[in-house]
């Protein structure tokens, strides 16, 4: 599994250019071994275990805080937004095939994309979910009884997106490019996403997206992916923000998120963890713990820009649309959901 160190965003390189008051995991480790009276340093094998553990909850405990005062959920940090891209492609049909039992050939002309896997053949016949892909010129279908003779056109349409492995959820919606004369990409329901493909399947500008998860034996982190409707009728790289996940502190990736004005917030939340597990109180940390927590909290959500008014979902946006786009009507929703 893959351990994520974004810091604000950015990889942790191991302290290069890191404010001096920032507290790092063998700073942590210090205090509470400290607190626990085992020292600051130099600890038996089982004893940095326990003051490990503890570390990390502590952590865990700052990137998803419990609700404060009146809120109904914990906060969801700024600084674990960040924004990347994803790459769609138009539906791919260079050369021609050749179908026997539900096993795919294609000519020589073309190559076969490595994402036809879970992919949509069609054909003059119908179309088929893709099975596997077998190799550049050959592909298997889920239906082993299509045949198809030799020069059949066909189209290769890719279904879902894989999402970055740190992937929560999404924030807002897709953007197209800059360029693009066309509004933002809505996110739905994968129930109301699979709705609309089952009432017309075509290529066009994608308007919806859904997000799920996808199957996992339990040998990694469950990961999910991402839908569109309409499937893609070019390639386009769409810009959006997510919520991420983050992985444990280590002496190689030391410092936590959020940068050094958290410092404090971390060092309590550490002790007051120690304070719970170990001593079974919630003591003086414990309270220092939900004051620079509500202070933090109140700092973070004035980071961020501010629209009143809005009568939607908490991640509704006002959108702008652009003199000169050409695409449909467009999309009016309330509460997330389309009118």
């Amino acid at each position: 599994m893959t351990d994520f160190t974004y810091t604000d965003g950015v990889a942790a390189t191991g302290g290069t250019g890191e404010s001096s008051l920032s507290v790092g995991f063998p700073d942590l480790k210090s205090e509470v071994g400290f607190f626990l009276g085992y020292g600051r340093s130099t600890w038996t094998e089982a004893r940095e275990s326990t003051i490990e553990d503890l570390v990390q909850s502590g952590i865990r405990l700052v990137y998803y805080p419990p609700a404060i005062s009146d809120e109904s959920i914990g906060h969801e940090w700024s600084w674990l937004r960040p924004s990347t891209t994803l790459s769609v492609v138009k539906p791919y049909a260079t050369g021609t095939v050749t179908i026997v039992a539900g096993v795919v050939t294609l000519s020589v002309a073309g190559t076969f994309p490595t994402w036809a896997a879970g992919g949509e053949l069609t054909i003059d016949a119908g179309t088929y979910t893709v099975a596997s892909y077998d190799g550049a010129n050959q592909i298997t279908l889920d239906d082993t009884t299509v045949d198809a003779d030799a020069l059949s056109t066909y189209s290769l349409t890719r279904m879902a997106y894989d999402l970055p492995d740190d992937f929560n959820r999404l924030v807002g919606m897709l953007h197209f490019p800059s360029n693009e004369y066309r509004t933002s990409v809505q996110l739905v329901s994968i129930s109301r996403l699979l709705q609309l493909r089952a009432s017309r399947s075509y290529e066009s500008t994608p308007q919806w997206c859904a997000t799920r998860y996808k199957t996992s034996t339990g040998t990694d982190g469950q990961r999910q992916e991402i839908l569109l409707y309409p499937s893609p009728d070019q390639d386009w790289s769409m810009g959006y923000e997510y919520e991420a996940y983050s992985g444990k502190l280590a002496d190689g990736t030391p410092y936590p998120l959020g940068g050094m004005h958290l410092a404090e917030l971390y060092t309590e939340s550490c002790l007051a963890v120690a304070e719970r597990r170990i001593n079974g109180e919630e003591g003086i940390h414990n309270e220092q713990y939900k004051r620079l927590l509500a202070d933090a909290i109140g700092r973070d959500k004035g980071r961020t820009g501010r629209n009143f008014g809005q009568m939607g979902h908490r991640d509704s946006q006002q959108v702008e649309f652009r003199r000169g786009w050409t695409g449909g009507t467009y999309p009016m929703t309330y509460n997330g959901g389309d009118l």
